[in-house]
């Protein structure tokens, strides 16, 4: 799998480099990508980003966003930090995100 694909934002084509991925947020048609120097905006649907990020590094933990797993700084309660980003985590998404969190847990 390639490690970046292409987005349209506005006039221009962007190129996002998959590891910079911090998490990307659903806005109705439109997703904004925050990434590890900047935001970048496309009209895409989540499920099709969903589908082509890797699952090993990527879980959706809100009907609104995707989280890079590698970025997570800590979990408490039903919030996530990601960084600079405190994000909520769904009650419906918890458990499959704590089965990914338990296989690295010590």
């Amino acid at each position: 799998m390639d490690n970046y694909f292409f987005v349209k934002s506005g006039y221009k084509i962007q190129k996002i480099l998959i590891n910079e991925i911090i998490y990307v947020e659903s806005m109705g048609d439109y997703i904004r990508f925050y990434l590890d120097d900047k935001k970048v905006v496309a009209l895409l649907a989540l499920s099709k980003i969903i589908e082509l990020l890797p699952d090993d590094k990527f879980i959706q933990i809100h009907r609104s966003y995707i989280i890079n797993i590698e970025k997570i700084n800590f979990i408490q309660n039903n919030i996530i930090s990601l960084g600079q980003y405190q994000l909520p985590i769904s009650k419906s998404r918890k458990k499959e995100l704590m089965d990914v969190i338990n296989l690295k847990l010590l």
